[in-house]
């Protein structure tokens, strides 16, 4: 039972990441191509960002949004430059390799420089996208599979990043876990962008 409980909640959380709700006039579009940061912001992004940055974004209204704690940064994704226009983050499809200008096609971006640890952590995410580590839709820590803020947070184990807990809905106090806040918040980070 436990097993088809994981597997019905990794597809309706993978579906829910590509669904977009307009509420006026009201429609729903899966895998919209249409965000808020264009070609100038991009080239901005690409120009300061630097190799060991954590990079965070968000998408407005999209349907997983909602069920995201957000926080003060408003972010519910994040992942690691490693340097020469690459990104690595976990997402339902695992531990991946995307490219910048990809990554960048979203509505909100946050860059956080780290005080420290930039080589180790790449080498970490490099690791990690080089095993394909599966991403943990349960958002339990030491599973052996990261969601996305985890896998952000395991880049950096010295920076004293901290579990939070967020609102759900605006409603229902999550459980602590790794969010976007959880870096945001860091005195070891600084935002560059």
């Amino acid at each position: 039972m436990k097993k088809v409980s994981y597997k019905l909640k990794s597809f309706l959380l993978t579906i829910f990441g590509d669904i977009k709700v307009f509420r006026w006039p009201l429609f729903i579009a899966y895998q919209p191509t249409s965000f808020k940061i264009k070609g100038p912001e991009t080239r901005s992004i690409m120009s300061l960002i630097e190799p060991g940055d954590v990079i965070m974004r968000s998408y407005s209204s999209y349907l997983d949004g909602y069920f995201i704690p957000k926080g003060e940064s408003q972010c519910s994704h994040s992942g690691l430059y490693i340097g020469e226009n690459q990104v690595i983050h976990s997402i339902a499809e695992g531990s991946k390799t995307d490219d910048i200008i990809d990554f960048c096609r979203t509505d909100k971006i946050i860059i956080l420089r780290p005080a420290e640890g930039q080589p180790w952590a790449i080498e970490h995410a490099l690791k990690c996208a080089d095993s394909n580590v599966p991403y943990d839709f349960n958002f339990e820590s030491g599973s052996g599979r990261y969601y996305c803020h985890e896998f952000t947070a395991s880049c950096y184990p010295t920076l004293n990043i901290k579990p939070l807990s967020g609102k759900i809905l605006n409603l229902f106090d999550s459980p602590e876990a790794f969010l976007a806040d959880s870096f945001y918040k860091n005195s070891h980070f600084e935002k560059v962008y």
